[in-house]
């Protein structure tokens, strides 16, 4: 049995989260064995499927100047109790001090995974990546999830890239689904819905999105802009809403563990992000068959079918509008998950690549 213990931020549902779960779901638990160590002293949206599947979940407070000696403690008696043979790495600014724990209770394998491309430029931002790159020392093997993120950590320094891969039969278009989310939002079936699934926060540019939907309105009256999920941000953004008059025609929705519904609503999916590494619900949302429109700030590696366009940000609201004004209403979305499938991002695939990865890393530190 290979112990393989996740570190994250929390398991609250996102690209990483989903990433995390969706390789539990069909691993080999015979021969895998997940925890999970939680930097999130709330319960998080996965913690009890994580559970269900028989893992634990170890928790630590998130690291600040006042806890310092407290962290590094913790992260010391947890690697000392608890035996791992691989410690995966995806909470990016604390993996200089969770993988160097590791290196020094002896655990073998120390992967640091790359899930993005840039940064938010505050002395807060700046100080998360220096602390990232700042963990290479302590990684015996590097990860990303894209070209790009990988050259963003890692530079010239060789990397594997794990493909952010998804269930490509649940996302599939479903008029069924299509129709029931669509009524019980009120959006007529000749309305343009644009929708958008993230955490809100700075990084996906919520305001961005408001403002394009806002000049939408004015070139195409009959369209609603549905935005799901949860987080810092949101209560700015509904705000805002309100004070540039576009309140009634914003729906807001919780997290949900069934999003495959709110795609086949849709009828195009917007994601203008400062940076993604490679986003997750951009996989999704074609795999729905789904018009989607990128920010070019995205890496290009999202387009894995002709439904994908990047725009720059720097193109402004009008331009934007006016792309989305011209989407057609219900092209054929039949054909997309295959589609995905075939480009290599079905997650079962994935898993075993995965597994079989995770084994070759052990078997190559045992021989070395």
């Amino acid at each position: 049995m290979i112990r393989i213990l996740q570190v994250v931020p929390n398991m609250n549902s996102g690209g990483i989260e989903n990433y995390i779960m969706n390789m539990l779901r069909v691993i080999d638990r015979e021969r895998f064995h997940f925890d999970f160590l939680e930097h999130h002293e709330a319960t998080s949206f996965f913690d009890e499927e994580i559970r269900d599947y028989g893992c634990t979940i170890h928790r630590i407070p998130v690291l600040d100047s006042k806890n310092l000696y407290a962290y590094n403690r913790d992260l010391k008696a947890l690697f000392r109790s608890q035996h791992y043979d691989i410690v995966h790495g995806h909470a990016a600014s604390l993996a200089y001090f969770y993988l160097g724990a590791a290196e020094k209770a002896g655990v073998p394998v120390r992967i640091a995974h790359s899930h993005g491309t840039s940064f938010l430029r505050t002395p807060k931002g700046y100080a998360k990546r220096f602390m990232f790159q700042q963990a290479k020392r302590h990684a015996n093997v590097r990860l990303a999830c894209s070209t790009e993120a990988g050259k963003y950590l890692f530079g010239n320094e060789p990397f594997t890239i794990a493909k952010n891969a998804i269930d490509t039969e649940r996302f599939a278009f479903d008029s069924d689904l299509r129709r029931n989310v669509r009524q019980r939002l009120g959006v007529d079936d000749d309305t343009l819905l644009v929708g958008h699934i993230g955490r809100f926060n700075l990084q996906k540019n919520h305001e961005f999105l408001l403002r394009i939907f806002a000049e939408l309105k004015k070139k195409r009256s009959k369209s609603k802009l549905l935005l799901v999920g949860e987080g810092e941000t949101k209560q700015h953004i509904i705000d805002l809403s309100k004070n540039i008059s576009i309140s009634e025609d914003v729906l807001f929705e919780k997290v949900t563990d069934t999003p495959q519904a709110y795609y086949s609503a849709m009828d195009v999916f917007v994601l203008p992000s400062l940076f993604e590494g490679l986003p997750l619900v951009g996989i999704e949302a074609q795999c729905n068959g789904l018009p989607c429109l990128f920010a070019s700030s995205i890496t290009r590696e999202t387009q894995v079918t002709d439904l994908a366009q990047f725009i720059s940000l720097d193109e402004g609201f009008n331009v934007w509008a006016s792309v989305l004004a011209s989407v057609s209403m219900m092209p054929s979305r039949m054909g997309y998950s295959l589609a995905v499938k075939n480009a290599g991002y079905d997650y079962h695939d994935n898993t075993i690549k995965m597994q079989q990865f995770y084994q070759q890393c052990l078997e190559t530190v045992q021989q070395s």
